[in-house]
């Protein structure tokens, strides 16, 4: 009897557990349901018809900035953003103005900011107040020197300055310059903050004492800076031209550098020079096709940069993080042999 009643206990015991444990709420075991985050919840995301994206360029009107702005604004158009706001600069030395575009669209709860960088080092503190806001950051073309920010697309410029040494060698080479002769290298530059341009000519500096004839030197000590000036950068070219009697090439590692040096050199026709540049413009195809110059360019993505940075911001304004922080959109060389080729076209003249 005393066995058979212990029993009965046992079984009442075992079943006031069962039902308590049926009496668990959702509310209890957030782990096992996912679907209910509110950052994965499709229902609670933000549709971008009703976003505001900021995009922050460089230069207004410069060619290779226009071309990232129709990559953003294609990409807006395909997402169906109505309220793309795009701001810009007049040259690279308007540090203090970008750092008030920046301000004004965290002041006017931007849902995002695409920002283009014009100094590395002078915009990562308000860059990293901008972050600390709850504005996710996209940042294109240029590195700034802080990890506050979502995502980055741009080129592995020091892979590219590299790339860039590598040409100018085998242009040198191509004109017929002897490894024994003295021959020199100019370079001028658009920013001294920037750290795309800090990471091109370490680039090309690395690979350019690794590789070319000790005779042949760089001239580190005059590197000029046009800030983004064509005719500051035209000047430049002609003061390289009279001051440098064993000149035999010059380097612009930005848009506005390259166009100085093609219509300085082409204004004093010095075919005799080599060239190697950065991007495509009107002026380097012009010279390119032309067939008289030994020259090259160096072709970023700049189109994609545009498109997947506003792409890139509306998914993080959705709570959605991307796979890298950092993607490489890379790089091609530019030259009278391939300019028509499919894959290069499809890059200098995106949508066409």
């Amino acid at each position: 009897m005393k066995k058979k009643l212990i029993s009965m206990l046992m079984i009442a015991a075992m079943a006031v557990s069962v039902a308590a444990c049926g009496k668990s709420t959702p509310s209890e075991t957030p782990s096992e349901t996912p679907s209910e985050t509110p950052s994965e919840t499709p229902a609670e995301a933000k549709d971008p018809s009703e976003m505001t994206i900021y995009f922050l360029t460089k230069i207004l009107g410069n060619q290779y900035w226009a071309v990232v702005e129709q990559g953003a604004k294609d990409a807006a158009k395909e997402l169906g953003i109505k309220n793309l706001v795009v701001t810009g600069l007049a040259s690279e030395a308007e540090v203090e103005k970008q750092v008030q575009q920046l301000q004004d669209a965290v002041a006017a709860q931007a849902d995002a900011i695409v920002l283009g960088p014009v100094d590395s080092t002078a915009m990562a503190n308000p860059v990293n107040d901008a972050h600390a806001s709850g504005i996710p950051i996209v940042i294109v073309d240029t590195m700034i020197n802080t990890e506050n920010y979502d995502a980055a697309l741009m080129t592995n410029n020091v892979q590219a300055g590299k790339d860039a040494a590598k040409e100018m060698i085998r242009l040198l080479e191509e004109k017929g310059v002897k490894k024994e002769e003295v021959a020199e290298v100019a370079i001028q530059i658009g920013s001294s903050g920037s750290q795309t341009i800090i990471d091109r000519l370490k680039g090309f500096y690395e690979y350019w004492d690794a590789n070319a004839p000790q005779t042949w030197t760089v001239l580190r000590d005059d590197v000029k800076v046009n800030d983004g000036d064509i005719s500051k950068a035209v000047g430049f070219t002609q003061d390289f031209l009279t001051a440098y009697p064993n000149l035999k090439g010059v380097f612009g590692p930005n848009n506005g550098s390259t166009v100085g040096f093609v219509t300085g050199l082409k204004e004093a026709n010095r075919t005799d020079l080599v060239m190697v540049g950065f991007d495509f413009s009107t002026e380097i195809e012009t010279m390119i096709r032309e067939g008289k110059f030994n020259v090259s360019t160096v072709v970023q993505k700049q189109y994609l940069m545009g498109y997947e940075g506003v792409k890139q911001a509306v998914e993080l304004a959705q709570g959605k993080k991307p796979a890298t922080k950092l993607i490489d959109t890379g790089v091609l060389i530019v030259d009278l042999k391939n300019i028509d080729n499919d894959d290069v076209q499809s890059i200098i003249k995106p949508g066409k």
